[in-house]
């Protein structure tokens, strides 16, 4: 097996602990059959017009995580700054959000949700919460809150370990490549 070392204190592939790395392994696979399923709802969603929501998940960003500058929500979603600036600018002229003054530096300019946008944030979020009942419908409480605190936790564990995620995927396609 290659070795994905990320840093000198975090070389999880060389851990003796053979059932972590089946355990990444069927994790990693339950994902991706997660993520197709996904993709393939959405793609038979996106043949509506107003199926782009790609806007929404940065005005969510700013509603969930509060004001901030486009440079750094472009950042956070890993997203091209042309991009975000073109969204920005179309949820300005929405209402949705608004810019305001960084107190920091004159010069820049703070995103912010307005009480229009926190109202499309909370109707997009009871939609999409519509959309995950008849999932977990039949699911006890105790099975609907482990899945939550699992899935919190697996993403804030890709956030405090993005660069090293990346740094792995980088070099594994590298390597594919050549």
């Amino acid at each position: 097996m290659t070795s994905l070392h990320m840093s000198p204190a975090t070389d999880f592939t060389d851990a003796d602990d053979s059932g972590l790395q089946r355990s990444a392994e069927e994790i990693a696979a339950a994902i991706v059959t997660m993520m197709r399923q996904f993709n393939g709802i959405k793609s038979r969603v996106s043949a509506d017009p107003n199926a782009d929501h790609s806007q929404l998940f940065l005005l969510v960003r700013l509603a969930q995580h509060g004001p901030r500058r486009a440079s750094d929500l472009a950042e956070q979603l890993c997203a091209d700054p042309s991009t975000v600036s073109r969204q920005v600018a179309s949820l300005v002229k929405a209402g949705l959000i608004e810019r305001r003054a960084d107190p920091d530096d004159g010069r820049a300019s703070i995103l912010a949700a307005t009480e229009l946008g926190l109202a499309r944030v909370r109707e997009f979020s009871a939609h999409r919460g519509a959309t995950m009942l008849p999932v977990i419908a039949d699911w006890s409480q105790d099975e609907r809150d482990d899945l939550l605190r699992l899935i919190t936790k697996y993403t804030e564990g890709i956030e405090a370990h993005r660069e090293q995620i990346i740094t792995a995927m980088l070099r594994h396609h590298g390597k594919e490549s050549s």
